[in-house]
């Protein structure tokens, strides 16, 4: 978050006093670093349909297509292409296909392909951003795709590790962190053919959550953990009624051995009924489709290190062991 401090107070710096004021249109200007240049201190006058900056410049405004090796920095609107090495600035709208090395700026409204390395900053937004860090102040209408994604409302998209944003809205935040004010986030204590008791964490929106959890059993007198990461989505039925799926991923461990090279991986497919009992309590039931890869060998065969009640298909391989079934999972459900 330093560098979005960064970012911000340099915004605020280049924006202040800019007005965003009509331009006199001219076809072309070139310059060193402002005020170096064809236009002189009189470039934030003028809206160009091309737009050179060796260094850096600043201008009225851009209708057509904007190049600068270290930083494009506009009075009014931007309409086109911009291009630069470190960032460009806007104080007003941006308009088209916007990229730069570090960060993209926009006071106002950004419109169409934001791109940048480190960080896009924008009023508002309509289109993809595209960047390490995405952040919108007001409202959001398209998609988010990087690590971190804000945005206050909306409608659109967020992909990335993580996502904040508002639950009064019509963004789908997907990732690994999903932040949501007045959100969904639950505790769920389940059971199912292999582990008797497996906690998860529930974080998001009801039709889109990601899920942290870990499970505890027993094969073969030796103690199995599992430790797991998935998806899920909840989707209103009738009332009281939902339909709850979820996409898991568990790692297991055997025989308290944490950390080794060995690959034991159970993936499952859940699909659960879902009965919301209490505004904060509900429960849950349904099918598991499940598959298990393991290349765990002991004394040169596959180890034995779950109890599959059966099998609808099994292949063992030179290096890995792929088996899968049908099965149950069963839960109770706290969100707060």
């Amino acid at each position: 978050m330093k560098t979005m401090r960064i970012l911000s107070i340099l915004f605020l710096a280049v924006l202040a006093g800019m007005n965003t004021n009509a331009q006199e249109k001219r076809g072309a200007q070139v310059s060193f670093i402002y005020p170096v240049g064809t236009a002189g201190t009189k470039s934030v006058d003028y809206t160009n349909n091309f737009s050179f900056n060796i260094i850096g410049g600043v201008n009225g405004g851009v209708n057509g297509f904007e190049l600068g090796s270290v930083a494009n920095i506009n009075k009014g609107d931007v309409n086109g292409c911009q291009i630069s090495g470190v960032c460009n600035v806007t104080s007003g709208n941006s308009t088209g296909v916007i990229i730069s090395g570090v960060a993209n700026l926009t006071k106002d409204q950004s419109k169409g392909t934001i791109i940048s390395g480190v960080a896009n900053i924008s009023g508002s937004h309509e289109g993809l951003q595209l960047s390490t860090i995405n952040f919108v102040k007001n409202d959001l209408s398209g998609s988010q795709i990087g690590v971190v994604n804000y945005t206050k409302k909306g409608k659109g998209l967020q992909f990335g590790v993580v996502n904040i944003c508002s639950d009064d809205d019509d963004v789908l935040p997907i990732g690994i962190i999903n932040v949501v004010k007045n959100g969904y986030y639950a505790f769920e204590v389940s059971t199912n053919e292999l582990f008797q008791t497996s906690l998860s964490y529930k974080m998001g929106k009801e039709k889109f959550q990601s899920i942290f959890r870990v499970g505890i059993g027993e094969h073969n007198q030796k103690s199995v953990f599992s430790t797991g990461f998935g998806l899920g989505s909840i989707l209103p039925i009738k009332g009281n009624h939902k339909l709850n799926m979820e996409l898991i991923c568990d790692d297991i461990h055997y025989d308290w051995k944490w950390g080794d090279d060995n690959l034991n991986l159970l993936n499952q497919f859940n699909l659960n009924y879902h009965y919301q009992a209490t505004k904060h309590l509900a429960i849950k039931a349904g099918p598991s489709l499940k598959t298990f890869v393991s290349n765990q060998k002991e004394n040169g065969k596959f180890a034995d290190i779950i109890k599959m009640p059966h099998t609808l298909f099994e292949h063992t391989g030179e290096k890995c062991k792929v088996a899968g079934w049908i099965g149950f999972n069963v839960g109770v459900i706290l969100s707060l």
